[in-house]
């Protein structure tokens, strides 16, 4: 495939990954207000709703994150037939998005393993 047809097609898989992170930011709304129901009636219920959204909402964050990791080792294989420069940047992007990947992974685990009835203020 020629460059600019992965280019291509990599910026059409962008633009969903951004209607994706639309739905996100709607959805951590939502979540929101079930937390904030549950500071005023202490309400288990909502706690539990609000909690099961971002969860999802961090696995799915996890799962985009995971697809540019995957972006970027093919990056480092292509670099390796250009120049040095290129190289050097995709390696750059694989670590930057390894480091988003090994945050969301954290993110999942401490949501899944807080069971203090706490709200979580700025997970993501």
């Amino acid at each position: 495939m020629d460059n600019w047809a992965r280019d291509l097609k990599l910026l059409k898989e962008e633009d969903i990954i951004w209607y994706i992170y639309f739905f996100i930011v709607l959805f951590a709304l939502i979540a929101n207000s079930f937390e904030e129901k549950y500071i005023f009636t202490k309400n288990k219920e909502d706690r539990q709703k609000g909690r099961n959204i971002n969860i999802t909402l961090l696995v799915i964050a996890f799962i985009i994150y995971l697809y540019y990791v995957v972006i970027a080792i093919q990056d480092i294989n292509i670099a390796k037939f250009k120049d040095e420069k290129r190289q050097k940047v995709a390696l750059e992007r694989l670590i930057t998005t390894l480091v988003f990947l090994i945050g969301g992974a954290l993110s999942i685990y401490t949501e899944l393993d807080d069971n203090s009835g706490d709200v979580d203020l700025a997970i993501f």
